[in-house]
């Protein structure tokens, strides 16, 4: 299953420039983009999105978490 950006923003209560942040850090990347420019979100993106948030919970910088 694909979820679009505000999907995952919205799952994760977190904003869709934060996302794109992540994705701009290369952190956590789109599994893909639509033919219209939107980024699609899998499972996987999920799952490293909810370690991402882990570790950012637990006072660990961006930087020192590595990108997928």
């Amino acid at each position: 299953m694909e979820y679009t950006i505000k999907q995952i923003a919205d799952i994760a209560n977190i904003s869709t420039r934060t996302l794109r942040y992540y994705d701009q850090i290369a952190l956590l990347k789109p599994a893909k983009i639509s033919d219209a420019g939107y980024r699609l979100y899998s499972e996987k993106e999920i799952d490293r999105l909810q370690q991402i948030l882990l570790y950012r919970s637990l006072g660990i910088k961006l930087s020192q978490i590595s990108p997928s």
